[in-house]
């Protein structure tokens, strides 16, 4: 049994040794280890620490998503590195249990999500339109007297476009996730990214779904193409649906 640490990618429903034409992080195989009905996949390391470079994150991620195109995987995070082959096998072990009953809650699903930003030219052309409260203040940034004026109008300005950006949340982003929610088995809202994020989304949908899911997102993307920008990416591993509470090991 090797004694040399495993970089751990993810865990399987697979009862048999399986080694797999895939580069890990450093170039390393890809490769099982089992335990009854599971199986970790893991590469070889001799790092205490992976560092989270693009190399290394791309490694991660094309390993995922490779093994996803056949498999219901329960990914772990990037950077989860076990002493040794025992330790690998003592977590399985430990969280045998677990693991199979979140298999059957994840079995031909995968996760899919959506991020609309509002368009910078469409805000811009809203703000434009009539409107006096912008002009007022447009005008008053001219006039300011000192910077502290000048800054508190702009941040007023900034008020004004988040109170915009707020209507278009109500108007197109939370109708695009009620639809597509009626369509998935489960949906999650997650933290907006940057100020012009509206809508920060993750579907759990069954695989045989994916192509409907996704022409329902293209017909709502053309729907609000005039007012929002759609990015949709998937199919990915679980991440957002994975519900455990893993007991820790250490040989």
């Amino acid at each position: 049994m090797s004694s040399q640490r495993k970089y751990i990618y993810g865990i399987l429903e697979e009862a048999e040794y399986r080694r797999f034409s895939l580069q890990g992080i450093e170039d390393a195989e890809v490769y099982t280890i089992n335990y009854r009905e599971l199986a970790a996949i893991v590469s070889d390391t001799d790092l205490d620490e992976i560092d989270p470079t693009r190399r290394n994150v791309r490694a991660h991620t094309i390993v995922q998503d490779e093994l996803l195109k056949d498999h219901t995987l329960l990914p772990m995070s990037f950077g989860v590195i076990a002493s040794s082959e025992a330790e690998v096998i003592l977590f399985l072990e430990k969280n045998y249990d677990a693991f199979v009953i979140e298999f059957k809650r994840l079995s031909g699903k995968v996760e899919v999500d959506l991020k609309i930003y509002w368009d910078q030219e469409a805000m811009m052309g809203e703000l434009q339109r009539g409107n006096q409260e912008l002009s007022r203040i447009k005008e008053k940034i001219g006039a300011a007297l000192s910077p502290v004026e000048a800054q508190s109008l702009l941040v007023a300005a900034g008020q004004l476009v988040e109170r915009i950006a707020q209507d278009w949340q109500s108007k197109y982003a939370q109708g695009a996730f009620d639809t597509l929610r009626r369509m998935a088995v489960d949906a999650r809202l997650n933290d907006p990214v940057g100020i012009k994020n509206i809508l920060n989304a993750s579907f759990l949908i069954d695989r045989s779904r994916q192509e409907e899911f996704q022409a329902e997102v293209y017909k709502l993307d053309t729907k609000y193409q005039d007012r929002v920008d759609f990015k949709y990416v998937g199919p990915l591993p679980p991440y957002n649906f994975v519900s455990l509470n893993l007991e820790p090991v250490q040989c």
